[in-house]
């Protein structure tokens, strides 16, 4: 597959310890994304300072809990009224991410490139291609946008180039070089003929992930981008990934995978320079400019200090954190088809807007029921496998390494009466000649059917399978079938495919 037939993606960050441990796991996946640009950014939680202003007088409007986030022994959750005279706050290293590009991927490249040959999947970009990718962003301060930086300025272009793919701006820090783009397309089109039309491309082309409720780790969104670009898209899972808490609080079937020895064994011990530069709680790792109370590879012991909030102790070499994995696994392509098609699963769920209020279009969380509360995530268990698998890539060779099954020719999508039966399948196969497992079952999270009939029970451990339409079925109700595919190996991978079944009027 061709880079301009991946999703395209941009990155942005803030570096927080999460975000280089997100960084490190996304690396494993850049050969199954066309991931344009890393670009640095400031936040709430870290900014450099630009060597002459302060926070106060270059952001008004800020959201930062200042220095008392680390010296107070309960810090109060509103922003810190003092924050003003900070000329920085927990500056990340600069050059963090083109070292990692320049040392550990560059260890790790051949082998998963070799890897990546065996699997039948595309090759890893070079690391002088991630070097040329990385651009530095409006770093300065929390909600700085005074200013069009390198990493703006990539992102401007990407909005206005010609490439008709949807543009996936990943924010994993503040949103202000996000913002700082948009202001600079605003600067030179709001005054023009052409304003509407480039409005117009802005909503139709761009999608942004890791924002909650309209609200970035800044206020530049609220402040700034909001009143230029109000109907711009932003897109959230169900599901959660990556959360600090997750060794103790992720899902019964998959805590495991979360908890010590599972990630010293399977994802950071003898997989490379690269995966050992993945941070475990407790596991020794310094944090450069971090206070204390955040070294967790120290002390293994989260505590923000938050007022109500006690301390949580982990074990030495459980999962430590990826707070923004979750912008991209959505966009991964493991078989599952959300990240193109409204209302489909991806391997956090489907896709909804982040907004409380529901815009009419089949994509506010309300239109997810009960299903995503309620029930846990199929696919986390499978993913954390997938990730074990591809960290053995990182330092072997195919012989040793697992690589995930192919699945072809799956039954196009179709529609039916209530009670008719429909047959399902696809072909399936293996890189390594593994044995599979394979399991059809109802996604009731892509499915709008409102019947009796209890479509979770139903299950076909078969290829090929026929499943009969409930007889309460309404027209336009749509049942989404996903065939599950896992090798039988010691470190397992899962694909998938998705059928639907739209409900004909008779």
């Amino acid at each position: 597959m061709s880079a301009d037939k991946l999703p395209r993606v941009m990155v942005t960050t803030d570096l927080e310890v999460d975000d280089m441990n997100s960084l490190i796991h996304l690396a494993l996946y850049l050969n199954l994304l066309d991931v344009e640009a890393i670009v640095t950014t400031a936040s709430q939680y870290h900014f450099l300072g630009d060597g002459s202003h302060t926070l106060g007088e270059v952001t008004p409007h800020w959201r930062t809990k200042g220095v008392r986030s680390y010296t107070w022994e309960k810090v109060p959750h509103e922003p810190d009224p003092n924050a003003g005279s900070l000329a920085s706050y927990r500056p990340f290293p600069r050059t963090w991410a083109q070292d990692l590009w320049a040392n550990e991927y560059a260890d790790a490249w051949p082998h998963l490139c070799e890897n990546a040959t065996a699997a039948g999947e595309p090759p890893f970009p070079t690391p002088a291609e991630m070097l040329g990718r990385t651009y530095e962003g409006n770093v300065a301060f929390e909600g700085d946008v005074r200013e069009d930086t390198a990493g703006s300025n990539v992102i401007k272009s990407a909005i206005l180039d010609d490439d008709p793919r949807t543009l996936w701006l990943l924010s994993w820090g503040g949103m202000n070089t996000i913002v700082r783009a948009l202001m600079s397309i605003a600067e030179d089109y709001r005054n023009t003929d052409a304003w509407d039309e480039v409005r117009s491309r802005v909503y139709t082309k761009v999608r942004v992930l890791g924002v909650t409720n309209g609200v970035g780790q800044d206020n530049s969104w609220l402040d700034h981008g909001e009143p230029l670009f109000p109907d711009l898209v932003f897109l959230r899972a169900p599901f959660m990934y990556g959360g600090y808490v997750d060794a103790v609080a992720a899902q019964p079937d998959s805590i495991e995978l979360f908890r010590a020895p599972w990630p010293e064994e399977n994802l950071a011990h003898g997989n490379g320079p690269l995966m050992a530069r993945y941070m475990l709680y407790g596991d020794g790792k310094v944090y450069e400019n971090e206070p204390e109370r955040f070294q967790f590879g120290r002390h293994a012991t989260l505590d923000w200090g938050l007022d109500g909030m006690e301390p949580i102790r982990f074990t030495p070499g459980d999962f430590m954190a990826e707070g923004d994995s979750m912008t991209y696994i959505p966009l991964i392509p493991f078989g599952l088809r959300g990240a193109e098609e409204k209302g489909f699963s991806t391997v956090l769920g489907p896709l909804f807007r982040d907004r409380i209020e529901g815009k009419g279009d089949g994509m506010s969380f309300a239109d997810l029921g009960h299903a995503a509360t309620e029930n846990p995530n199929p696919y986390l268990r499978a993913y954390q496998e997938d990730f074990a698998a591809r960290a053995q890539w990182c330092a072997h060779g195919p012989s040793v390494c697992n690589h995930a099954p192919i699945v072809e020719g799956v039954t196009p999508d179709t529609s039916a009466l209530p009670g008719a039966t429909v047959e399902v399948g696809a072909w399936v196969s293996d890189p390594d000649g593994d044995m599979l497992s394979c399991c059809w079952t109802v996604d009731v999270l892509s499915s709008s059917y409102h019947g009796t009939q209890d479509l979770d029970a139903w299950c076909a451990e078969e290829t090929r399978a026929r499943f009969a339409v409930p007889d309460d079925a309404a027209p336009d109700d749509r049942i989404v079938l996903v065939l599950r595919v896992r090798d039988m190996t010691e470190r397992p991978c899962t694909r998938y495919a998705q059928a639907a079944i739209t409900i004909a009027t008779a």
